[in-house]
């Protein structure tokens, strides 16, 4: 798969978007094994997770706007702190 970089994220910037990916993937996780018996836990597990996820969307949003990113389908390479696409 080609990829292109299409901008370099400041420390501050990769940190926001890596703490939201990661609580993230952690809430999914989650929703896996928390016992549906249990009501009050899951309904706040949902409720994190929408929240969640909006700021994850909103800072994608965001971000592309704000530094009028080109192309689509944006991910982010935590290792050099790079969002890319497809090419």
């Amino acid at each position: 798969m080609d990829q292109k970089v299409v901008w370099e994220l400041s420390e501050e910037d990769c940190n926001e978007i890596q703490d939201l990916f990661e609580r993230k993937i952690a809430l999914e996780n989650l929703v896996k094994i928390v016992d549906l018996k249990d009501s009050d836990i899951y309904e706040k597990l949902l409720k994190d997770y929408g929240k969640t996820i909006r700021e994850f969307e909103d800072w994608w949003k965001t971000k592309s706007s704000e530094y009028k990113w080109e192309g689509s389908n944006w991910w982010v390479d935590f290792t050099k702190n790079q969002v890319l696409t497809k090419i």
